[in-house]
């Protein structure tokens, strides 16, 4: 029972996050501090090596490359599903970016419209961490 709760409340925090990213271009903080909680329902101490995983991001968001919430994002899910499973998830979400990126410069190339400055990435990183969960 513990677990179909967890499942769902990471499920629909990563979702919400994605949305409001898409909309609004910023993650709020309120998400990510509950998604770090929902970490707490099935706790191991293993899990705590999750969030070494945010130190690239929190790296690239002080040379103005990514945001904060993106940061926090990736702590706090990573939080949630450990080393292992938080980097299979960063793989699946940031290729999945990558995928799309060269997806949408081919277009852009096609018919001669300038680059993008910047996307939102919680939506492939909510993708990459949900079908971490489940494998």
């Amino acid at each position: 029972m513990l677990a179909i709760l967890r499942a769902a409340f990471f499920i629909s925090l990563l979702l919400a996050a994605a949305v409001s990213d898409l909309k609004s271009r910023t993650i709020p903080y309120s998400v990510c501090i509950l998604l770090a909680l929902t970490g707490l329902i099935y706790f191991s101490p293993v899990r705590l090596w999750g969030p070494i995983l945010a130190v690239p991001f929190f790296l690239a968001s002080g040379f103005q490359r990514g945001g904060a919430g993106d940061t926090m994002l990736v702590a706090a899910s990573c939080l949630t599903l450990g080393l292992f499973s938080g980097a299979l998830g960063l793989m699946l979400g940031l290729s999945m970016f990558c995928l799309y990126w060269l997806a949408e410069a081919f277009v852009r190339k096609l018919r001669q419209k300038e680059k993008k400055v910047s996307y939102p990435l919680a939506p492939f990183l909510a993708a990459g961490f949900i079908a971490a969960y489940f494998i």
